[in-house]
C-alpha cells in the first residue's frame, strides 16, 4: 500500500544522501591531500566522515549472518567470500588475519578498509567484490546499492579518486572492534 512505497522511497533517499556524503568526503580528502601535500592521517575529519559513510553503505540491507558459534558476521566476511579466489587480492586479508587483537568481524573489516586505503586499492577491491554478483546477492538484499549496477559503479568511480591520495594510517594500536579511531 501507500505506506510501504513511502518507506522504500524514504530508504532510497537516505541511501542517495549517504552516497552523496561519501562523494563529498572523497572530494574533501583529495583536496586536503593536494593542499597539505602530506598523507592523510587519523587527524582528518574528512577521513572519519568517509569511514562512517562507507561503513553505512557496507552494512545497508546486509543479510544477518552468524558463525557456528553465534558471532555476528559483517562486511569483513563478505570481503573474504568475494576475494578468496581472486589473485593478488589476498595480501590485505592475510594481513588483517595476522592482527591478533582484532576479535570481531566489524573490527577486521575496518582494518581491511584502512589497509586498502594505505595501499591505494580500495576501489579495485570493492569493484572485484561487486562484480561477484553471486556472492554479493548472497550477502545483501535487493535494496543494497551494491546490487544496483548504476549505484555500485558510481561508488567505485568515486573511490578511484582516492587512488591518487596517500594515507598514513597505523594498522595497530586502535580498538577497531569498538570504533573507528578518532583523534
Amino acid at each position: 500500500g501507500p505506506l510501504g512505497s513511502m518507506a522504500s522511497t524514504n530508504a532510497e533517499s537516505q541511501l542517495q544522501r549517504i552516497i552523496r556524503d561519501l562523494q563529498d568526503a572523497v572530494t574533501e580528502l583529495s583536496k586536503e591531500f593536494q593542499e597539505a601535500g602530506e598523507p592523510i592521517t587519523d587527524d582528518s575529519t574528512s577521513l572519519h566522515k568517509f569511514s562512517y559513510k562507507l561503513e553505512y553503505l557496507l552494512q545497508f540491507d546486509q543479510k544477518e549472518k552468524a558463525t557456528l558459534l553465534g558471532n555476528k558476521k559483517d562486511y569483513w566476511d563478505y570481503f573474504c567470500a568475494c576475494l578468496a579466489k581472486v589473485k593478488g587480492a589476498n595480501d590485505g586479508i592475510r594481513f588483517v588475519k595476522s592482527i591478533s587483537e582484532l576479535r570481531t568481524s566489524l573490527g577486521k573489516g575496518r582494518a581491511f578498509i584502512r589497509y586498502s586505503l594505505v595501499h591505494q586499492r580500495l576501489a579495485d577491491t570493492l569493484q572485484q567484490c561487486f562484480m561477484n554478483t553471486k556472492v554479493t546477492s548472497d550477502w545483501y538484499y535487493a535494496r543494497s546499492p551494491f546490487l544496483q549496477p548504476k549505484l555500485s559503479s558510481d561508488i567505485v568511480g568515486q573511490l578511484y579518486e582516492l587512488t591518487e591520495v596517500q594515507f598514513d594510517l597505523a594498522s595497530r594500536g586502535f580498538d577497531l572492534d569498538a570504533a573507528w579511531p578518532t583523534f
